[in-house]
């Protein structure tokens, strides 16, 4: 594992980064929802840690328990991100290289001020501590028993469960002999006020029945109640392919993988319509941030610029309150939480990380993901990218109730580039009228509190 130490600290006052260096022409989108998450109880690293975080390997734990060789005035807090919030961010392309440079600069400004110090190390992706960054390991199937519902003019995650009449015709029919399956399902999905899941769990029983039609109905009345129900897309998305319908099966298929992009068994169809594995080299390795026993704060990354400056930007997010108030543009006492704003700042920074050593080398090693995800902010930009391939597979439940305008750009990416590219199409049942984000400009300086 290579070593680079360095202390990063400045004044107090005011931070103000030049206007040029922050450039960013572009609207951003922003709000707050409610957590659905539930946590998993087991060992923490340390005493301030929530129990999700789980124990540390012994060669997490050697590092953390490495001295670190330079003066530490101020000791760095445990911080880990409040799961009850988020923040969402609307799809915009990026102008290269302003936009990425800026961000690269507001992140080595803001840890150069920062009185904490830094220690920055490169290592394998299989150092990370995934859980301390993103929070506890998602389930690979969306709650059955969970419907969105618009309150308060914002998707919104509800419960969903069958009433108890209901429940007693779904375990009546999952007892019975499976030529009568479908049938007692069917009575459960005609009673007044059946939930989605019992039309989702029709649809697969008919599906296993050979009954392609009794399938695709049940499927769309899950929809006419929830839009984004994932496991009616995804039975949609089987019915097609049993009829052959490819394009249908792959346009069912993104919607169900955009509103949950770690749904397993839509995985799994993903490949029967590929006719193999599904290989996609877009993977930015996570990085290892925590704070040392002697108080300061240490990275890992791998040794690729990119790398190096996303895990600068996440370690600044997370413990610069006066970075991340000025960008999420929320108080500087707000709880630190997750966002795709934070990922898409993050992953800005690591491309301008990139293309500044690309102009300080005359022969750079390539990194293909830096030049993928170039073209990406270029095109449509990264919040798309960040919602499914970083917090959909850590938190895929706030995906699920995602602005409208940030799901349907999620469908895209992954009709373009997971599944072929295939221009999307209206979804069953989806609603109109305007997106439920506000726009927001980013930030033009740092302002720091006199604390």
């Amino acid at each position: 594992m290579t070593t680079r130490s360095l202390r990063l600290r400045g004044t107090i006052a005011l931070g103000v980064v030049a206007a040029t260096a922050l450039a960013c022409s572009r609207q951003k989108q922003a709000q707050d929802a409610s957590s659905t998450d539930a946590a998993p109880t087991r060992p923490a690293p340390a005493a301030s840690a929530p129990p999700w975080v789980g124990p540390y390997t012994d060669e997490q734990k050697a590092l953390l328990d490495t001295p670190v060789d330079a003066p530490i005035e101020v000791k760095a807090q445990h911080v880990y991100p409040d799961l009850a919030r988020f923040t969402f961010i609307a799809e915009g392309p990026v102008r290269v290289p302003d936009d990425l440079l800026g961000y690269a600069q507001l992140v080595t400004r803001s840890l150069d001020e920062s009185p904490l110090t830094f220690v920055f190390r490169t290592g394998p992706e299989t150092i990370a501590n995934v859980h301390a960054l993103w929070g506890p390991q998602a389930a690979d199937t969306p709650d059955p028993w969970k419907a969105v519902e618009t309150l308060g003019g914002q998707p919104t995650l509800v419960d969903a469960a069958p009433s108890g009449e209901v429940q007693a015709k779904v375990q009546l029919a999952m007892a019975a002999p499976q030529g009568e399956i479908v049938g007692l399902l069917k009575e459960a999905a005609e009673m007044p006020g059946a939930p989605p899941g019992v039309y989702a769990m029709l649809a697969d029983a008919a599906i296993g029945a050979g009954d392609y039609g009794t399938a695709e109905q049940s499927a769309m009345s899950a929809l006419r109640v929830d839009p984004r129900y994932p496991p009616a897309h995804r039975a949609l998305a089987e019915v097609f392919l049993k009829r052959g319908e490819k394009d249908a099966a792959r346009q069912a298929l993104a919607r169900a993988l955009a509103a949950y992009p770690r749904y397993d068994r839509a995985w799994r169809v993903a490949e029967v319509l590929a006719s193999g594995p599904i290989h996609r080299p877009v993977d930015v390795p996570p990085p290892f941030i925590e704070v040392t026993r002697d108080g300061a704060v240490l990275v890992v990354s791998c040794d690729r610029p990119l790398c190096q400056g996303y895990a600068a930007c996440k370690a600044a997010f997370r413990y610069d309150a006066a970075l991340r108030a000025s960008i999420l543009e929320e108080p500087q006492d707000t709880p630190y939480h997750l966002s795709a704003t934070e990922e898409v700042v993050c992953l800005e920074a690591g491309l301008g990380a990139h293309l500044s050593a690309h102009e300080q080398e005359q022969s750079p090693p390539p990194d293909p993901i830096a030049e993928l995800l170039l073209r990406l902010a270029q095109e449509h930009g990264l919040s798309s990218y960040a919602m499914f391939e970083i917090l959909g597979q850590h938190r895929p439940e706030w995906a699920r109730i995602a602005p409208e305008q940030s799901y349907q750009a999620t469908v895209r990416y992954v009709l373009t580039h997971v599944l072929g590219n295939q221009p999307p199409q209206p979804a069953p049942g989806t609603p109109g009228g305007p997106p439920v984000t506000a726009a927001r400009p980013a930030p033009t300086s740092i302002l720091r509190s006199g604390g």
